[in-house]
């Protein structure tokens, strides 16, 4: 080559580096974890339980089953500051920002510039939600203006199929939810972003790009309402995906969790509108773990392991219990125990826990004792039969109180099992409220991993009834099934052949357990580190990340391995052109397009996985 051909070569060069489109580059590519602002939805002053429904639980629960990572800022007792959003090395802690914050009345004057330089300067993609827009920065970034918000009849449509946020969904993004009159309508006036969705013809979603790494979304509709449709639920975890540029998710379509309570129950020898006697081991192998066996599936058993014995009056272990009860009916757990055990062994039950006795932990004063009364006195009133909540004297059960029984059904079914139970279930669903008793609150802090909603050392949240109602089954949450004929043992016995017509009714479903689930909601992923090769398209660049499997949560993942997927956004493919995702040093896919699946071999506690440029 003539040196005026490697002049003109270099110069070449040059320009197309001056005239590039902005790239996010190895070294830039924003963390995989979100920051969510709140203003006053979260009701606990010392920011660990959340409950009272709304979106903020809503949000919240999704993003634990997805395992997106995620922090919370809530703005009715903090200051948004500039160290919320940078590292010691004044690096981006976030890769999005999603604005969950109501009018400014409920929270600390806040200086808006923060967040203003942290999407501009820092390029950090915002997402904000319903009518949470009302403030004219958050407003200006969107590039919308709001205006009202008034009762509407109209659906959301689909109006730009072709976006990655709206990619395959329906033209009626309605569908699949609840069929309601009507729904408050957001409208707001676009200034400088592209309308994706449209309700009653006003823009409804919207995207903005800010420069061609970096976004403002706005997913409108009624607060309140929005998250309780599937589509809607898709359009904001693909917004994080669009935000940031990538994704690592877990998504659950058709898995079912089976579960069933009761069994070691002391109320079925003592109460008798709930009498029956104990499943025998005959019984569970020819009716549960037949049945089970054949289909691959598991059943998540919430057992109780303390006996009220009447006699001694005090609580024993459940399966040493054979007795003839006063209905002139045979108890026979300890036969129970050999066809629970055999299950454990063959793979196809997982024991949690349903408390410990299922029993009021005040059986003696007043309206009582329950001790000694006749079969058509006290022992018939149901409320004795509540472990959580007392419900015959219709007060809380104290914290303390509810703490022993709950460590006593952890200690007692490891010592009978070998298993400490992550999933949490009170017996009748009777459960305190109030945050000094509240029931999640301590079934949290003893380590239970679920009980209808994310238990875990950060925050409990509060059981949401549409978690399985109207999430359940979706890509959102395993749909949480009690197991037939009733969801409790008392059913095998009326109707033994009804458990095994479950896998007709839900054909094409793949059955886990709690413990699998679990585990994903406590998965910790983290951007770790980036590693540059000396030239950009010749040499690799990699962004790599780490999986962190808690021993004790997680234990299932660890046993078994896992799988998710890594997302990616049609700019980030189109500007980044990743040539290869590593699982473990080992190829997961090349050249990924839309999403690529991510998998973990059994055995360890630690991963990591890459993308290379």
């Amino acid at each position: 080559m003539t040196r005026s051909q490697l002049a003109r070569s270099i110069l070449l060069i040059l320009l197309a580096t001056l005239f590039a489109p902005e790239r996010l580059r190895g070294e830039e590519l924003r963390p995989y974890r979100v920051l969510l602002v709140i203003s006053e939805q979260w009701k606990d002053p010392q920011s660990f339980l959340i409950a009272d429904g709304g979106e903020f639980q809503t949000m919240v629960t999704l993003f634990k089953s997805w395992g997106i990572p995620f922090d919370i800022l809530r703005l009715d007792q903090r200051v948004l500051d500039a160290n919320d959003i940078l590292d010691m090395q004044r690096r981006p802690r976030y890769g999005a920002i999603v604005w969950d914050v109501d009018s400014d009345h409920k929270i600390r004057p806040q200086n808006f510039e923060v967040l203003r330089e942290s999407v501009e300067r820092h390029h950090i993609s915002v997402i904000a939600i319903g009518n949470r827009i009302k403030f004219p920065a958050v407003q200006e970034l969107l590039g919308i203006k709001y205006r009202a918000e008034h009762l509407h009849s109209s659906h959301i449509e689909n109006a730009a199929p072709a976006s990655f946020l709206l990619r395959d969904l329906p033209k009626d993004l309605d569908e699949g939810g609840p069929k309601l009159p009507f729904r408050k309508r957001v409208q707001v006036q676009i200034t400088s972003a592209q309308t994706l969705a449209t309700q009653g013809g006003m823009p409804v979603i919207t995207l903005r790009e800010l420069n061609p790494t970096t976004r403002a979304i706005w997913i409108g509709g009624d607060v309140g309402q929005m998250f309780n449709y599937p589509a809607i639920r898709t359009v904001l975890r693909r917004a994080v995906t669009e935000a940031i540029g990538y994704a690592l998710v877990k998504t659950w379509t058709n898995k079912v969790i089976l579960a069933m309570d009761d069994l070691g129950n002391a109320q079925s020898a003592w109460l008798e509108h709930w009498h029956y006697p104990t499943l025998s081991a005959e019984q569970i192998r020819k009716y549960m773990i037949e049945p089970l066996r054949k289909h691959k599936a598991v059943l998540a058993i919430n057992i109780v392991p303390g006996f009220v014995d009447d006699r001694l009056r005090r609580v024993e272990p459940t399966w040493q219990q054979v007795f003839v009860d006063e209905f002139g009916t045979k108890q026979d757990y300890v036969s129970t125990k050999r066809g629970l055990d055999e299950g454990v062994a063959a793979g196809v039950f997982e024991i949690q826990s349903h408390g410990w006795t299922h029993m009021q932990p005040d059986l003696e004063s007043a309206p009582g004792p329950w001790f000694g009364s006749p079969l058509d006195g006290e022992r018939a009133e149901v409320g004795w039969y509540r472990e959580f909540f007392d419900v015959r004297r219709n007060r809380e059960i104290p914290a303390a109180v509810q703490k022993f029984h709950m460590e006593q059904s952890k200690q007692w079914l490891h010592e009978q099992f070998g298993v400490v139970p992550l999933e949490f279930a009170t017996g009748g669903n009777g459960v305190s409220t109030s945050l000094e008793n509240n029931t999640w609150r301590i079934a949290a802090e003893v380590g239970f991993g679920y009980y209808g909603g994310y238990l875990g050392r950060d925050m409990a949240v509060q059981g949401l009834a549409n978690s399985t109602a109207e999430f359940g089954g979706s890509d959102d949450v395993p749909l949480v099934l009690p197991a037939p004929p009733d969801g409790h043992d008392r059913g095998i016995v009326n109707d033994p052949e009804g458990f095994a017509k479950v896998f007709d009714r839900y054909p094409g479903r793949t059955f886990i357990g709690f413990d699998e689930y679990v585990g994903y909601l406590h998965a910790d992923v983290r951007t770790l580190r980036t590693e540059e090769g000396a030239q950009r398209g010749t040499a690799t660049s990699a962004t790599r990340f780490t999986i962190a499997y808690d021993p004790h949560y997680c234990r299932a993942l660890i046993a078994k391995g896992s799988t998710w997927q890594l997302h990616l956004s049609d700019w980030f493919r189109n500007q980044e052109q990743p040539q290869e995702v590593t699982a473990d040093g080992k190829s997961a896919c090349r050249r990924p397009q839309e999403w690529c699946a991510v998998s973990f071999g059994p055995g360890k506690s630690e991963h990591s996985f890459e993308i290379q440029f």
